[in-house]
């Protein structure tokens, strides 16, 4: 059963875009991957109390976490329904990774829904260029098939399985792999979205140092070829990119020029930038040291605990329809995940969240470097560093997508309890 309901919240999870295009609430679908969810985390429950055996890594950290969140909201002056809506948005998710180690789920379930997740994000190539002969490349918000409102979804999403592309070409160097990432980058393209450029290379040179790191010791020149051509393509993509996307070049259309110091300023302008007059915050920059600023100024609680968990909930069931907007004046930058925990939880809430996702992650690098798995899981491996590595990206620099928007989320959670209970069985098989 278990198998089943995460295929199931998988697929529509991918598809809220395609199910709201048919007239369904975007409410009803994400209520309705909720209540999955719910079921997932009941099933884990009933399995443990079955058992008297429970699996949960991080177990300090996400207690703390709830410890601080329940503070928070007895701290504010937020109700009990932004309390549920913030647990909805956030801490759901998180359970749903805890229930994933306690359901049962077979070796060969697991591999079939890695391999569903692969199948779910090629379907966005097709879907992109559906959207671009049909919809037109200009409306950013429609994302493949996973959404019809969140234009931030088209950089952050095909960040996913480019990852798992550059691990898998650093295995193998099958450059089929190169050809696919052009693709996706491609999705980021047809949306209008430069920021894919930036995060891909930074992305490609950090996994292929990660991936030196740990193969250095083999005493062949394969891996300097590799790194080169890695090194190579990875300059093809930014020259085209850069020369194909009229917002990158000077000229400002397709097939302009390749001008570092225009793209620099570009990009500075964007991240700084001041959208309305008297609004602060519009700049991914600026936002977080805002927030900040509102928290000191209404005391020391505050700053440690937030406004309350919900305050700035955008939710029908609420009265603002912008809260960080229209109650603390915050405007275009506020959607960085950071600004999002900071308002809420306050520092403590922040830094323990912070903390429970860099635990993740450094479990996962102590997994690589000990190179305990098969090559083929190692490649799992190096994909969920990547994966962290954009959670990172997206909570400080982008969006919160990666907290928010469920089929993202998700994929997130289940390739890091995939890599987990992968090493968890290894270790139990040579006890």
């Amino acid at each position: 059963m278990g198998y089943n309901l995460i295929v199931l919240i998988f697929i529509i999870s991918f598809s809220k875009g395609v199910l709201e295009l048919t007239g369904i609430q975007e409410t009803m679908i994400q209520l309705g991957i909720e209540a999955l969810i719910l079921f997932t985390i009941l099933l884990a429950i009933s399995n443990i109390l079955r058992n008297s055996k429970l699996i949960i890594p991080a177990l300090i950290s996400i207690i703390f976490i709830f410890i601080t969140t329940f503070l928070s909201y007895i701290l504010t002056d937020v109700n009990y329904l932004q309390f549920l809506l913030y647990f909805r948005k956030l801490l759901l998710y998180i359970l749903f990774f805890y229930a994933l180690f306690n359901i049962k789920i077979t070796q060969t379930q697991k591999e079939k829904l890695i391999s569903l997740l692969m199948i779910l994000f090629i379907i966005q190539i097709p879907a992109a260029l559906i959207k671009l002969f049909v919809l037109g490349g200009t409306l950013e918000k429609i994302v493949g098939t996973m959404s019809v409102m969140e234009g931030s979804l088209a950089t952050i999403m095909p960040l996913f399985p480019i990852v798992y592309l550059i691990s898998h070409y650093l295995e193998y160097k099958d450059n089929k792999d190169m050809f696919l990432v052009v693709l996706f980058i491609g999705i980021g393209l047809i949306s209008n979205k430069l920021g894919i450029l930036f995060y891909v290379i930074g992305l490609f040179a950090l996994l292929s140092y990660f991936y030196a790191r740990t193969h250095l010791f083999i005493p062949n020149f394969r891996l300097i070829k590799k790194l080169i051509i890695s090194t190579f393509y990875t300059l093809i993509i930014f020259s085209l990119f850069v020369s194909l996307n009229p917002r990158a070049n000077p000229e400002h259309k397709v097939g302009g020029s390749i001008d570092i110091e225009y793209l620099q300023a570009f990009v500075e302008d964007y991240q700084t930038l001041d959208l309305k007059s008297g609004v602060e915050g519009d700049g991914r920059f600026d936002a977080p040291f805002v927030a900040f600023d509102r928290l000191y100024s209404a005391g020391v609680t505050n700053i440690l605990f937030g406004f309350g968990p919900g305050e700035i909930i955008q939710s029908s069931f609420l009265r603002y329809k912008n809260p960080l907007l229209e109650k603390y004046n915050i405007g275009y930058g506020g959607r960085l995940g950071v600004v999002w925990i900071l308002m809420q939880v306050g520092l403590i809430g922040l830094l323990l969240f912070t903390y429970f996702h860099f635990y993740l992650l450094k479990e996962m690098f102590i997994l690589y470097k000990l190179d305990v798995l098969t090559q083929g899981e190692n490649i799992i491996l190096l994909t969920g560093i990547g994966f962290s590595l954009i959670f990172f990206i997206d909570f400080f620099s982008y969006s919160s997508e990666i907290i928010h928007s469920p089929g993202i989320a998700l994929t997130y959670y289940f390739t890091i309890y995939y890599i987990f209970s992968e090493y968890r069985e290894r270790e139990v098989s040579n006890v």
